[in-house]
């Protein structure tokens, strides 16, 4: 729709490497809870290259639970600690019951973006409000303290799960006209109208309206 010429690697396994310079944005999509210690060892491999795609403010885009190997740690539900990457300013504790609900947040750098979508969570996650990557309107969030997500540069964490850009195509335009002003290009296409997908979430919010306020942090 944006006219951008883009080619896709998929990662499907923990053996392969990923090709950092080559690569201006990365999708990390939500897996288990047991997946966090794996994901940590497997990149920590490439932590250097990692931390440069960083800091050079390219965009990585992390999604659900196991987005957590991007913090600093994780405490499970027998006591048991995993220190994480670090990139985050985020630390995690396992939750004793799955969180499900919708969520209804804000991008904390521009208020005009919206996004709405579902969150299904086993960890409780901890961010100060300056390092959000938004601001809770609905839902549990980070901890339900009125926060969600993770921001460091383009490096961004949210408790949304998959479909959140499906549904919210406009923060995936976000992400590409990043991408292209990284590279010293520019996308000439105007934004799309998303009338579709404003009209949906629109509906969703109504139904999120008749609903009971959800409960603070355990």
């Amino acid at each position: 729709m944006l006219g951008a010429d883009v080619t896709i690697t998929r990662i499907d396994s923990y053996d392969q490497i990923i090709d950092f310079d080559n690569t201006d944005i990365i999708l990390m999509n939500p897996g288990e809870v047991r997946a966090i210690a794996r994901l940590v060892d497997v990149l920590g491999k490439q932590k250097d290259a990692l931390t440069k795609y960083v800091e050079s403010g390219k965009v990585f885009f992390a999604v659900g639970t196991t987005g957590v190997a991007l913090g600093k740690g994780i405490k499970y539900l027998d006591g048991s600690k995993k220190a994480c990457l670090g990139l985050l300013d985020m630390v995690a504790k396992e939750r004793e019951m799955i969180y499900g609900n919708d969520i209804q947040y804000t991008m904390a750098d521009d208020s005009s973006m919206e996004i709405v979508g579902s969150q299904i969570q086993i960890v409780d996650t901890k961010v100060d409000k300056k390092n959000a990557l938004g601001n809770l309107v609905y839902g549990y969030g980070n901890c339900g303290d009125k926060t969600e997500g993770a921001r460091y540069k383009n490096l961004m964490f949210t408790n949304a799960l998959g479909p959140v850009l499906v549904k919210n195509p406009w923060v995936a335009e976000y992400m590409l006209r990043i991408a292209a002003t990284n590279k010293g290009e520019t996308i000439d296409a105007p934004s799309p109208e998303y009338k579709l997908e404003k009209d949906s979430n629109e509906s969703i919010k109504a139904f999120i309206g008749t609903k009971e306020k959800t409960c603070e942090c355990e």
